[in-house]
C-alpha cells in the first residue's frame, strides 16, 4: 500500500474527526459532595414534616371522633324531643366487635330441631 499525503491527510482527519465524536458521546462524569449542613437541613426539614403529618392525623381522627359524637348526641336529644326509645348506633367495628363475642350457634339449633 502506497502512503501519499492525501492517503495520510485523511487518515489523520478520521482520527481527530473520531476522537472528537467519542469526546463529545461520552458519559458524563459529575462528582458532587453534599455539604453536611446541607444534609442534617434536610434531614430536620423530613423530621418537622414527618411531625406535621402525625398532628395533623390525630387531629383529623379527634375530630372525626368528636363528630362521631356529637352526631349520636343529636340523634338521643332528637328522640328525646319526639318521644321515641333511643336505639343505640353501631358501626361497623363496634358490630364485628360484638359478633366476635357471640359463641357460634350450635348446628342442631339453628335449624330448628331442638324444639
Amino acid at each position: 500500500m502506497e502512503l501519499n499525503a492525501l492517503t495520510l491527510g485523511s487518515m489523520l482527519m478520521v482520527f481527530f474527526a473520531g476522537g472528537l465524536v467519542g469526546w463529545l458521546l461520552r458519559q458524563p462524569k459529575t462528582v458532587t459532595v453534599s455539604p453536611p449542613d446541607l444534609e442534617r437541613e434536610r434531614t430536620l426539614a423530613e423530621a418537622k414534616h414527618q411531625a406535621l403529618m402525625d398532628d395533623i392525623e390525630q387531629h383529623l381522627a379527634s375530630t372525626q371522633k368528636a363528630l362521631t359524637d356529637l352526631a349520636d348526641r343529636q340523634a338521643k336529644l332528637a328522640g328525646e324531643l319526639n318521644g321515641e326509645a333511643r336505639t343505640e348506633i353501631t358501626t361497623d367495628a363496634e358490630s364485628s366487635e360484638t359478633d366476635a363475642v357471640l359463641p357460634p350457634r350450635d348446628y342442631a339449633e339453628s335449624r330448628g330441631q331442638l324444639q
